[in-house]
Formats: structure tokens, C-alpha cells, sequence
């Protein structure tokens, strides 16, 4: 029998164990668990795990797992120096995110009439969010331009378009890592200086607080240097900043990658790697993935009223501004994150064919029809 300490947030984690597995779970809120006695713990982003944090790993503990794309949350030298295997679920909520730019871009063009075919996007960081992101934004035939020197260093393939070009683009995305240090650093990559000169249409970040200068975006966004912000990380987190929120475009509680989908994929991931390096049999999990059918034929509802039905971003924006003020913004930050329900990814959602034909955004978007 394998025991198991894991974050009682994981979703639906206990479906994608075998027998073998004895579960506990633990609530992130209180600190890291005592993992006295355990083979493996399992964690999510809000656990920071390092030799501060984290100074007795027992030597029962052999695996850490994060069910996120994301890592810098962990010291994985630090595991590594204790002869700990440590696993991610890279990728896992690559769609998810790609569905929230794009989600969030239409909506900026139909609230605030801008032509997005007359822009150009600079991706900055190509993994596999920011490919998902390039993806989703060819499909819908905005140019853009990839800028991950990184990745062009990896693989000989993939040619990174220069600083200067990407600069130049009307509209910046971030999917990067966050790295506070070495060659290829991202805190603050989005700086005064690189923000002095230019004009932006819109910055966007969905990929980790810290990559962009909040307090330089905000002094340009009052000169008016960039008029508009999508964040969804912030630095310091979940002590978010209220006054880039206040002027931000959409401002959500880090859930850009949170979907029904997404979660199901970190657990699953987590738990294959889990099962390989115990030698344990994976169980079938397939019939988790479920779809989502709606018939809106008496509905006379917009593009716009359809995005916000099918992705409530806008719901999340609210909830965030109303704790912008509160003295309890960053307790009640986590609670956003971990309390509401996950959306379906646009791929998992049907609608009646004859009215998905009035709405070719939604179709390019990946709703299927009944």
C-alpha cells in the first residue's frame, strides 16, 4: 500500500488512484502536512515548498508532485539533494488558457469596437500554453509574432521572432515561466524601459505574477502608453494589486486555466507519473471527460451575452473588484480560486446546429454542434 498526502483542492483526485493507494488529504489553508510515514505528497500552486518551508522531509517521502503546469513554487533542487522525484502537469491547462485570451480579446473588440484583424499579437513564451494561445489566434486569422529565445535555443526548429519585433506588436501575451534569475529571467520582463517609447493596445497576462512590472504598466496605463490590461496573475499574490484592477480591462483571481477539462488533466497527469514510478497500474479514467449539451432556440442572446453564458470571466472580474478594498482580500482571493465551479472548455460544449450557425466566433472557438 502506497500513502498518499495530497491537497484536498485536487479534483476528483481519488478517481484517478488505484486501490493500492492509501489517500489523505490536507487543507492548504493550515501549511504543508506532516508527511511522516508518506511515500508521496501531491500539491497545487499555493504550496510553496523549499528548505524554509519545508526544512524535515522524512525519509519515507520519495515523490512530489505539483498538479500544475507551473513549477517555481518549488525548490526542485532542493528534492533532488533528498533523492525526491519530483513531477508537474505540464501542459495540462493549455487550452484553458488559450480559451480565456480569446474569450477575453472578443469581448474587449465588442464592447470597445476594435478591429482585431488590424492588430498584431506578440506571444511571448511558446510552451505549451503560449502555443495553444498562437493556435487559437491563427484560427480565428490574427497575425501573430512568437517570441521565446528560450525554446529556439532547445530546438532548431522553432525560429523566435526578435525583441525589437515583438515590442513592436500592438498587443502582448505572456505564457512564460516565471525565472528570478539566469540567462533567461522573467521577473519583470515587461518593464519601464521596455514599456518606454512605445504604445500598446493591450497587455495581457495569464501565466504568473511578477513577469510583468505592475507598477510600470499602471503609471502607463494613467499616461495612456497602453490603454488597456487583461491580468489574471499578480505579483504578490493573493495579495492583489487593487489599482491595476481598477483600471484593468478584465481583472480575474489566477483561474484563467480553470476548467472542468483542466482539472481533470492535472490530476490525470499527476497520477500517471505517480502510478510509473510506484509500478502501479493506472485505472481508466475516459468516461470522466463528459459533454455539455444546451438548446437555446427561444434564447435571442448576442455574441457577447454567449461568451459570458459559456465563460463566466466577467463573473470572475466582479467577485475580484469586490475584495479590492477588503481587509481580508487575500484570504478571500484563495476562496475565489478554490470555491467556484469549473467551466467546460468550448470543445466539451454542444448547441443546437441551427443556431451555432449565427455565431461563427463561437463555432472557431471549438462548440460542436448537436
Amino acid at each position: 500500500m502506497i500513502k498518499v498526502i495530497a491537497d484536498q483542492n485536487l479534483y476528483r483526485l481519488k478517481e484517478f488512484l488505484p486501490d493500492e493507494v492509501d489517500l489523505t488529504t490536507y487543507d492548504p489553508a493550515e501549511g504543508l502536512p506532516d508527511t511522516s510515514g508518506y511515500q508521496a505528497l501531491l500539491i497545487r500552486t499555493v504550496s510553496k515548498l523549499n528548505p524554509e518551508t519545508f526544512p524535515k522531509l522524512p525519509s519515507s517521502l520519495t515523490f512530489v508532485g505539483t498538479a500544475s503546469s507551473g513549477s517555481d513554487h518549488v525548490d526542485k533542487e532542493y528534492l533532488k539533494s533528498h533523492n525526491i522525484q519530483f513531477a508537474d502537469a505540464l501542459g495540462n491547462n493549455s487550452r484553458a488558457v488559450a480559451e480565456y485570451v480569446m474569450t477575453a480579446l472578443l469581448i474587449w473588440r465588442e464592447e470597445k469596437g476594435k478591429k482585431l484583424e488590424e492588430l498584431t499579437y506578440g506571444v511571448i513564451g511558446v510552451g505549451h500554453a503560449g502555443s495553444a494561445v498562437a493556435n487559437i489566434l491563427h484560427d480565428f486569422g490574427l497575425k501573430t509574432v512568437l517570441y521565446d529565445p528560450p525554446r529556439a535555443k532547445r530546438n532548431p526548429d522553432f525560429v523566435s521572432a526578435s525583441i525589437k519585433d515583438v515590442l513592436n506588436c500592438d498587443v502582448l501575451t505572456f505564457h512564460t515561466p516565471y525565472l528570478e534569475s539566469g540567462e533567461s529571467a522573467t521577473r519583470y520582463w515587461l518593464d519601464k524601459e521596455k514599456l518606454s517609447g512605445r504604445n500598446f493596445e493591450l497587455i495581457i497576462n495569464a501565466a504568473r505574477g511578477g513577469i510583468i512590472d505592475e507598477a510600470a504598466v499602471y503609471s502607463a496605463m494613467k499616461s495612456g502608453s497602453v490603454k488597456d490590461v487583461i491580468i489574471d496573475v499578480w505579483d504578490n499574490e493573493p495579495d492583489f494589486n487593487p489599482n491595476l484592477a481598477s483600471l484593468a480591462f478584465i481583472a480575474t483571481p489566477h483561474n484563467a486555466g480553470h476548467s472542468e477539462q483542466s482539472k481533470l488533466n492535472a490530476s490525470k497527469m499527476i497520477c500517471e507519473k505517480l502510478c510509473s514510478f510506484f509500478g502501479l497500474t493506472f485505472p481508466p479514467t475516459e468516461g470522466l471527460y463528459s459533454v455539455k449539451e444546451l438548446n437555446p432556440a427561444h434564447l435571442k442572446y448576442s455574441l457577447t451575452d454567449w461568451l459570458l453564458k459559456l465563460h463566466p470571466i466577467k463573473e470572475y472580474d466582479a467577485a475580484l473588484r469586490d475584495l479590492a478594498h477588503r481587509p481580508d482580500k487575500t484570504t478571500l482571493f484563495a476562496k475565489l480560486r478554490t470555491d467556484r465551479p469549473y467551466r467546460y472548455e468550448y470543445g466539451f460544449i454542444k448547441l443546437d446546429e441551427e443556431f451555432l450557425n449565427g455565431f461563427e466566433e463561437l463555432k472557431k472557438l471549438g462548440v460542436k454542434s448537436i
